[in-house]
């Protein structure tokens, strides 16, 4: 499967390779198997040292606060969201903290200094959320990649949302790095999609397809217990849906926002990294 096309993502040289399999899938499911990008032949392999350096301008700023572990304030009073990645959120109106919600904040905090320290703040194609706070890449006083460093702890997941392509390919491989590893979050299991708690939120979540159907609007891939995974027709030509709906029977796992409807539980798919398809069993 391809990844969309970006004037500011590199194709050349990305990879993707499946999952050790118990039994070999198809050759055309083989390659629905997302986040294994190999380093070799990237980019940004080895480059200064660093998986993620930035591409192109990065203006600076300074630190004024982090929120949590993927929002913060920069002293000209702007709130960041960082690009690429979703930490579980700490706990507000009484809500506990999810967990490694604290863990994922204080390594933001150690990532990038105390108040008043120097960050690279690269805007994205997207500038701004539907709650108006700025988007962008950060990187430290070193030019290390904030995103890419909580990704290789496992204290986010990868959480891409088109226009905002660039550096997927490095990101993917710090998640798939942490994931082999079974760090922070990829020690603990996902979530049944047939028992979801009744939240909405972003979330890891495991379940069989047993159907994939088209629609009007994109295709759906219904989950065993009713949840819904939908790639809209704007995202289909990163996908390729011909190979999507090779998936009937398959073990899944996909990452991102999880909302209510009439029909049960539904996450859109906005890109192939939120999908990964588990090794098959024998």
């Amino acid at each position: 499967m391809r990844i969309a096309s970006a004037s500011a993502t590199p194709a050349k040289g990305s990879l993707v390779r499946s999952l050790t399999q118990a039994r070999r899938p198809s050759p055309g499911v083989a390659r629905l198997v997302f986040f294994c990008v190999l380093l070799a032949g990237s980019p940004w392999a080895g480059a200064a040292g660093r998986p993620c350096p930035a591409q192109g301008e990065v203006p600076q700023a300074r630190l004024a606060q982090v929120i949590d572990g993927d929002t913060l304030d920069l002293a000209s009073g702007e709130r960041v969201r960082l690009i690429g990645i979703d930490t579980p959120e700490m706990g507000h109106d009484g809500a506990p903290d999810q967990p490694l919600a604290a863990r994922a904040t204080a390594a933001l905090r150690e990532l990038t200094g105390p108040p008043g320290a120097r960050l690279g703040v690269q805007p994205g194609a997207e500038p701004r959320d539907r709650h108006g706070r700025r988007l962008a890449y950060l990187f430290d006083a070193e030019g290390r990649n904030l995103a890419e460093a909580l990704l290789r702890r496992g204290l986010a997941y990868l959480a891409v949302i088109p226009p905002n392509l660039r550096y997927v390919d490095c990101l993917a491989q710090a998640q798939a790095s942490a994931r082999r590893a079974g760090l922070g979050l990829w020690a603990v299991p996902a979530l049944d999609a047939a028992q979801l708690p009744p939240r909405e939120g972003f979330m890891r979540v495991r379940g069989r397809v047993e159907r994939v159907k088209d629609s009007r609007r994109g295709l759906w891939l219904e989950l065993a217990g009713g949840m819904g995974l939908n790639v809209h027709a704007d995202d289909l030509a990163a996908f390729e849906s011909h190979r999507l709906k090779g998936l009937a029977g398959h073990q899944v796992e996909a990452l991102g926002w999880v909302y209510r409807a009439r029909g049960g539980p539904r996450m859109r798919l906005r890109h192939p990294s939120a999908l990964i398809l588990e090794p098959s069993q024998p």
